[in-house]
């Protein structure tokens, strides 16, 4: 089995601590003309506008093809096909006026490959993870990723990454936007749901963000995460699901007891 992406490699801390949402979001399937659509809604702030988007997924030949329409007239395109070849998934998406390409490769054991390409602005982005094999009685995975601009040779991105598992907790720590951040954090299984904290120390503003979040399924169904972090703020989301409806809301208050932001989200299926 190849190892995470890049990306996934700190997905453990991160289903914790974020995921947290603080806008007005609808998701609603519809039919035009027979054809099965999803109508989705959206209003960042109280006094902004709400955005409207209308989207078309269908199957072609093992191909998923998705086409979204905004309400500002703007059209994308994208098509993912996971049997193309063996063991690679492709995904091209395209706004009319842009396209975009990415390939997973995941056909060695213990590598996982993503490459990214921007047209025709021909920004180009790269990852590598590699299952190292146990280190000091635990599973040790790296990573990296590299991007840049091929028209004018400039690096725009460059970092590293490292999963290790041992006793029950799994440690993430990462250097990304070129030496600029770094994070670590680790997660575990506790109180019959999954504990978590990471540490951000960016180090061209030399300052560091402590958070620490739980995150489980009550007995009821619903799920449940919350989070603080060292500034005082605390964030909760509760997500409740009944038939092909979800709801899920969010609300997050700092120490000085502010309005505090709210958030909730509806999606139909």
């Amino acid at each position: 089995m190849a190892p995470p992406l890049f990306s996934s490699l700190s997905k453990c801390v991160s289903d914790v601590l974020s995921g947290f949402s603080y806008d007005a979001r609808l998701s609603q399937p519809i039919s035009v003309y027979s054809a099965p659509l999803t109508l989705k809604v959206a209003q960042k702030k109280a006094d902004a506008p709400a955005t409207f988007e209308v989207v078309h997924s269908t199957t072609v030949a093992d191909a998923k093809l998705e086409t979204t329409v905004t309400g500002g007239g703007d059209v994308n395109i994208k098509a993912t096909h996971a049997k193309l070849l063996s063991n690679m998934k492709l995904t091209a998406s395209t706004d009319l006026g842009s396209a975009k390409i990415e390939s997973e490769y995941t056909g060695i054991s213990d590598m996982a490959v993503k490459v990214v390409a921007n047209l025709p602005s021909a920004k180009c982005e790269g990852s590598i993870t590699k299952e190292l094999g146990k280190v000091a009685g635990g599973p040790l995975t790296v990573g990296m990723e590299v991007g840049g601009n091929a028209s004018n040779g400039k690096l725009t991105k460059l970092g590293f990454g490292a999963l290790y598992g041992h006793g029950g907790y799994n440690l993430a720590a990462s250097l990304t936007d070129k030496g600029d951040t770094l994070k670590v954090g680790c997660a575990t299984s506790a109180y019959s749901g999954t504990v978590a904290a990471e540490v951000v120390y960016k180090m061209s503003k030399t300052s560091i963000v402590g958070t620490a979040g739980y995150a489980t399924t009550l007995a009821t169904g619903e799920k449940l995460k919350t989070t603080v972090d060292s500034s005082g703020t605390a964030a909760c989301s509760l997500g409740l699901t009944s038939g092909p409806s979800s709801v899920t809301l969010c609300s997050s208050m700092g120490v000085d007891f502010g309005p505090p932001k709210v958030g909730v989200k509806i999606e139909r299926k």
